[in-house]
């Protein structure tokens, strides 16, 4: 195993020096150029008039791998880039301590860009190359306690640096984290208020719509057998199927609020068949959360009910489109034929678009109601995917 392999560089590189403090990595890249720059004006005009060859080559050398980190450099190509640059200081400093300036750079972009033991070796190698390319020349490494002076410096600043970007890294995961716990436990809460609700729904509606059924099946037959006037047996049979309609709806309601792992193509496409509407599905079919499919199913059971009580017999469309990023229901009903009944003009009590607007709004999407251009009514709901985390 590689020393590359074992303690490779960070996801996203925090930067050289003071650029790591930046978010922006265009930023950092900016403030690490305009540092570039500077280091090299201030080593060019301290060095000797005739530096030679060798330190001339290595300023460059020194600059190209500080260009590097500063614009491209990742993984192996900052390694190599942190070794040009911490060598060619060091061969710079040899010359005029301003060299020493890349040093202390190279070194703490390892202590940034990798993990303890890398960053080591690569800080290291300003200081080697000082002293064998002093010996080289024939001079006494005085200096040599400066330069591991200045590497360690840049050292202990780029771990530090990359310390603090990790733990941050760790506290925004665990936040994350808690905060999903957080929204399962809402989840788990929700589901098991929906199964109560679904029981007590059951128990006092359902039997009662039933109840209520039977009575007025009996009254049917008593009124056939008494002879009554036709129009009143003909208010008795609309009586009869609006108590029918609505008990179809309480156990279409409980059987969504227990059944939330149905599809929402499969809950639409029961409810749609029970109002005769058209119904088309798009898009590729994704999995919404609990709460978005029992708001949309809503959504569509409260359109499609306010369809038959102020448009009766009018055509009805559901639309469901899966998008990237949300699922959007659009009902819309045409105009009423204004030869239709409309005894159900004024049932209800009025609250069913709100509650169908509050539905959708916990859920993180948007819903908006109003008459169309050709006279009839559309409904429309928006709700992503996934839930934002607060």
């Amino acid at each position: 195993m590689t020393l590359i392999s074992r303690f490779g560089p960070a996801p996203e590189q925090p930067g050289i020096g003071v650029s790591a403090l930046l978010p922006d990595p265009r930023a950092r890249s900016a403030v690490s150029l305009i540092g570039l720059a500077i280091s090299l004006w201030i080593t060019v005009d301290s060095l000797p008039a005739h530096p030679g060859a060798a330190a001339l080559i290595a300023l460059a050398a020194a600059g190209a791998g500080w260009l590097a980190l500063a614009t491209v450099a990742t993984g192996r190509t900052a390694l190599a880039a942190i070794a040009v640059t911490a060598a060619g200081g060091a061969v710079v400093g040899v010359a005029d301590a301003k060299g020493l300036i890349f040093t202390g750079v190279a070194a703490g972009s390892a202590g940034v860009a990798f993990g303890i033991t890398t960053a080591l070796a690569l800080a290291a190698i300003g200081p080697a190359v000082f002293a064998l390319t002093a010996l080289a020349q024939h001079q006494f490494p005085g200096q040599l306690f400066a330069v591991c002076t200045a590497a360690l410096i840049g050292l202990v600043g780029g771990a530090s640096r990359r310390e603090i970007t990790q733990r941050a890294a760790h506290s925004a995961e665990v936040a994350y984290q808690t905060r999903r716990a957080a929204l399962a436990g809402q989840e788990a809460e929700l589901a098991a208020e929906r199964n109560r609700l679904a029981r007590d729904l059951h128990d006092v509606l359902a039997h009662t719509l039933g109840a209520l059924s039977i009575q007025l099946t009996v009254i049917d037959t008593l009124a056939r057998k008494a002879d009554v006037p036709d129009p009143l047996l003909t208010q008795i049979g609309r009586g009869t199927e609006l108590v029918g309609s609505g008990l179809e709806e309480a156990r279409q309601a409980v059987h969504a609020l227990r059944e939330d792992n149905t599809p929402l193509p499969a809950q639409l496409e029961r409810l749609c068949t029970l109002h005769r509407a058209d119904l088309k599905i798009t898009g590729e079919v994704r999995g919404l959360e609990a709460q978005a499919t029992l708001a949309l199913y809503r959504v569509a059971q409260e359109a499609l009910t306010n369809a038959a009580k102020h448009a009766p017999g009018a055509p009805v469309t559901v639309r469901l489109v899966h998008g990237p990023e949300e699922a959007a229901l659009t009902v819309h009903n045409a105009a009423p034929d204004p030869g239709a009944p409309g005894p159900l003009h004024t049932s209800g009590g009025g609250f069913g678009l709100a509650g169908m607007r509050e539905r959708v709004l916990q859920a993180d999407g948007q819903c908006s109601t109003g008459p169309s251009e050709d006279g009839g009514w559309t409904v429309t709901a928006r709700i992503p995917y996934r839930r934002r985390l607060r």
